[in-house]
């Protein structure tokens, strides 16, 4: 049997959808109520603006930007988009500086990680991942529903912190980036191979599915698998690993993938 829930408020209930996720560029959507938050920008402004809009979300709805960390594919356009619709960006100490946003920007705000910020009705708590990135942070959203929403992406390893802060939510969005068999015998560079693979890199399926594993809660109602490569993965290999991690466990939560070319919308 599914876990049972409270049905939340439809006003207040928390919404996430994925605008784009892999090395062309990343954007998620966090929206509750009539407010949304923007992770990365990895677009330009036009193309966020028509995803949004092609998404049903009213562009005008951001109240502000946040930036996970410096590469060109999450950030690319934060600066058009936070001018053009007048909003904060947030973003680590780190990021700020490798970045050069201070410059950039009309309103900038330092994300300190374990440490919450409220922006309108959602709630925000950062915490660091293993990325080759000056200061790179996932994030944990909060509704005024309660629904909880737990973002992990870019990262070569599970931090101690994105455990503690991925525990207990509703859905987890989280990479799965390549098979290894496919990476290996694929047409990379080593140095590349090897960059992917590293501690600073991004998670394989199999590391998506053991952290699944570990994090599966009665709350837990949907996994999404985020950034796939398209040269070393595919959506049918990244979630059959997934899914299987829940079926071993018998957890009944439902799996899909995002990227580049599919856009899932999660509504915990």
């Amino acid at each position: 049997m599914p876990p049972k829930h409270d049905i939340p408020d439809p006003v207040s209930a928390l919404r996430a959808t994925v605008l784009g996720s892999g090395s062309s560029g990343n954007a998620l959507a966090v929206c509750c109520g009539e407010q949304t938050l923007l992770l990365d920008c990895g677009f330009s402004a036009r193309e966020t603006d028509r995803r949004l809009l092609s998404a049903g979300i009213d562009p005008a709805s951001v109240r502000a930007v946040l930036v996970s960390h410096e590469h060109s594919d999450h950030i690319r356009g934060v600066r058009v988009f936070s001018s053009r619709h007048r909003i904060p960006v947030y973003a680590s100490r780190g990021t700020r500086i490798a970045s050069d946003l201070d410059r950039q920007v009309p309103e900038l705000h330092t994300v300190a990680p374990g440490e919450p910020v409220t922006v309108g009705s959602i709630t925000v708590t950062a915490f660091r991942t293993s990325h080759d990135a000056a200061e790179p942070l996932g994030f944990r959203f909060e509704g005024a529903c309660g629904c909880t929403l737990g973002v992990l992406t870019d990262t070569g390893t599970v931090t101690g912190e994105a455990l503690e802060a991925l525990e207990a939510c509703d859905v987890l969005a989280i990479e799965s980036n390549h098979d290894e068999g496919m990476l290996e015998n694929g047409p990379y560079p080593w140095f590349l191979k090897r960059r992917i693979r590293s501690a600073r890199g991004h998670l394989s399926n199999h590391d998506a599915a053991a952290l699944l594993a570990r994090l599966t809660s009665d709350r837990l109602t949907r996994v999404v698998g985020l950034h796939l490569s398209s040269t070393n993965n595919t959506s049918r290999l990244a979630t059959s690993s997934l899914a299987g991690a829940l079926a071993r466990l018998g957890h009944p939560a439902s799996v899909e993938a995002a990227s580049k070319e599919v856009s899932c919308v999660l509504r915990p």
